[in-house]
């Protein structure tokens, strides 16, 4: 079978089981579009989904009373095998409750027996169902507050850590190679966990990616060397070097300070460990890292009134046309400059926001005011470029995304054409279906897209052939041993070459010698940013320089 056939296949086959997990009643198969050879397969979730149709319809007769009348699933469903043994114990159930309307003493005993058995057996189940993670097993976060809180007050003077794992990236590896695999990984991790944790020790799911455990150790080393991931187990989930585990510990010294906090000093520590320099290092919440958290806590207090007061500034930085040499557009970048004359520079404040959902306000907030300024020049006949203006990767799964943009050129009657929308490579791997159907769209209404630090992380050229993308950033590492590392030269070639045949207009970051002006302008690159030509610069600033370069341009040609 052609591999194209088969991926095919096995793609709407995989629809297909999704769909009946979730929508049974809508669920369908196009059997006719299956390889033959896959069709067997398809009948056989054909059958799956019969048996999910009856087992939910059994489920709700249940649930609504219907006891005598419901609507029975076949015998050979399996599915349905649980329901059916709760169906037969409320009819027994509601026979004794007529025996005792009766008076029968006996029947009476024991119908409250059968009940009290039947409801504690009951309420012990959804107890311990409530504090465990349906996909490992393990506990939930509920689960590991309640156990914990616990173990820590029968051993109030042992030595406990609280250890937060996250997989780094992890989400790259369902964009990539989907649910089920990420799913495995889970679970891998879940055994393994299990498996490092000793008798009086918890470890829980806590949430997609994240967990946590409460470890009885002397100090922190003891415990990472525990939990060190060297374990050939875990490197086979490795399936890229970027996938590393992230580890925080919180020492547990006060026990006034409850576990949410505790969770929350121990996941802190994680984000910030240096995973990129050491694959398998860990960071202890100390004073120092309190101090960080301190600070990026009062940011998130501080965001609205920051907003408000316009602390939150625009620069831009001009990108310069390799041929003629003039500013050709422009990025807008963001600065944070606080009444105090401190300047906070994105790498600061941007994740901080990304993972706290402020990133959306902040960036349209911030894309008001480019337009702004845009319809103000417009008004005035002065000059302007196109305005290239990063969008987090939180705003492509938002399929409100587009029409809150339309919206804010429309107020300021802007066209899409001098809105250049910039996302990092590594978003394009997120939810791949919703992502290339966001980007279709901002397409057909007028916007040029630019893939951003392209081969900074997970390059994909495959990403250039099937998404619309009219514009390559290329990261500015491909220049860091410009001078003395040939390969790199080479690579930047077959780059540019490559975005030239895709007919994408290609942009250098980082520029800074003229060798590498002149090297880039013989590998056909179209446009250069970097400190060579402009550092970035106030917005008052690049306009007056903007306008400067006009006015030198009309004196040449007179």
């Amino acid at each position: 079978m052609p591999e194209k056939e088969y991926d095919a296949g096995n793609e709407l086959l995989f629809s297909y089981l999704r769909q009946i997990i979730y929508e049974p009643e809508k669920a369908e198969l196009a059997m006719e579009k299956l390889p033959v050879s896959m069709q067997r397969l398809g009948a056989g979730l054909d059958l799956l989904r019969d048996f999910v149709l009856e087992a939910r319809l059994f489920g709700s007769d249940l649930a609504n009373g219907r006891i005598w009348d419901a609507r029975m699933p076949s015998r050979e469903n399996v599915l349905a095998g649980p329901l059916k043994s709760v169906h037969g114990m409320l009819q027994h159930l509601i026979w004794l409750m007529n025996e005792v309307t009766t008076g029968d003493y006996v029947q009476r005993m024991s119908l409250t027996n059968d009940l009290s058995v039947a409801f504690n057996t009951m309420v012990e189940m959804l107890l311990e169902l409530s504090l465990q993670d349906r996909l490992t097993g393990l506990l939930n976060v509920n689960g590991f507050d309640e156990k914990a809180a616990k173990l820590l007050r029968e051993y109030p003077q042992e030595p406990f850590w609280v250890l937060s794992i996250d997989i780094h990236d992890f989400k790259h590896v369902n964009s990539l190679y989907g649910t089920q695999q990420g799913d495995a990984m889970l679970l891998q991790v879940a055994k393994l966990l299990r498996t490092a944790c000793r008798e009086n020790e918890l470890c829980a799911r806590v949430h997609a990616d994240e967990f946590v455990c409460l470890i009885h150790e002397k100090d922190a080393a003891a415990a990472a060397a525990r939990f060190d991931f060297k374990d050939a187990g875990f490197r086979t989930l490795l399936i890229t070097q970027e996938n590393l585990f992230r580890r925080g510990f919180y020492p547990v010294t006060d026990h006034l300070v409850g576990l949410r906090q505790m969770r929350q000093y121990a996941v802190f520590a994680a984000r910030h460990s240096q995973q990129g320099e050491e694959p398998d290092a860990y960071m202890v919440f100390d004073e120092k890292l309190m101090h960080r958290y301190t600070v990026e806590n009062t940011m998130l207090e501080n965001f609205e009134a920051a907003r408000f007061n316009e602390e939150f500034k625009i620069w831009y930085q001009p990108k310069v046309d390799a041929k003629s040499g003039r500013i050709a557009s422009c990025e807008a970048l963001v600065r944070w400059e606080s009444g105090k004359g401190n300047i906070l520079m994105p790498g600061e404040f941007i994740e901080l926001f990304e993972h706290n959902g402020l990133i959306t306000v902040l960036d349209f907030h911030l894309l008001d005011r480019i337009c702004a300024e845009l319809r103000n020049r417009m008004a005035a006949r002065k000059p302007v470029v196109p305005v290239a203006v990063n969008f987090s990767r939180v705003h492509l799964l938002d399929r409100n995304f587009v029409g809150e943009l339309l919206r804010i050129l429309a107020r300021h009657q802007i066209k899409p054409e001098w809105i250049e929308i910039e996302i990092t490579e590594n978003a394009f791997f997120e939810d791949r279906e919703l992502m290339q159907f966001m980007l279709k769209q901002l397409h057909n209404e007028g916007f040029r897209i630019a893939m951003d630090d392209f081969g900074s992380g997970f390059s994909s050229l495959n990403f250039l052939r099937t998404l619309p993308i009219d514009v390559l950033k290329i990261d500015k590492l491909f220049l860091e041993d410009f001078a003395t590392d040939r390969r790199s030269r080479l690579l930047l070639q077959d780059i540019l070459s490559i975005a030239e045949h895709f007919g994408l207009q290609t942009v250098l970051e980082g520029v800074e010698t003229k060798e590498e002006v002149g090297f880039l302008r013989g590998c056909g690159c179209d446009l250069f940013q970097g400190f060579y030509f402009y550092r970035p610069l106030r917005s008052l600033e690049f306009w007056r320089v903007l306008s400067e370069e006009q006015e030198n341009r009309e004196k040449q040609i007179i």
